[in-house]
């Protein structure tokens, strides 16, 4: 995993009042790209964070003809975690946890910006 905050992401997670946490992760590899917290997470947190989004976006084998999810939200007691798939059938994945009570409305929104930013310069970067 890489240690970074890209800084498009760290913005995104300021500009949600009770964002604790903002990754942009692969999924498919089952790695965390970037993150950023206003708490610090250990390694196995954000790699259980990974799991989780991999585990509830997943749709079983690659025979069904059901598309995969592309976002979702988890509700508990502790706070909301939220996914978004970076673009359709994307194994990358925006993943913000939220303390209980947050405002998550533009979450989707503002998600889907961010991951065209952040797709964008990976492919710059490649090129």
């Amino acid at each position: 995993m890489t240690h970074q905050t890209i800084k498009p992401l760290e913005a995104f997670r300021q500009e949600f009042v009770g964002c604790e946490i903002a990754a942009f992760m692969d999924i498919s590899a089952r790695t965390v790209l970037a993150w950023d917290g206003s708490l610090k997470w250990p390694q196995e947190h954000l790699d259980d964070l990974c799991d989780l989004a991999r585990n509830i976006l997943a749709v079983g084998t690659k025979a069904e003809t059901v598309e995969e999810p592309q976002t979702a939200m988890l509700a508990r007691p502790t706070g909301c975690f939220v996914f978004l798939r970076a673009a359709p059938g994307a194994s990358e994945v925006l993943c913000c946890v939220f303390a209980p009570g947050a405002e998550v409305d533009h979450f989707f929104a503002e998600g889907k910006r961010l991951c065209a930013d952040l797709l964008g310069a990976g492919q710059r970067l490649k090129a």
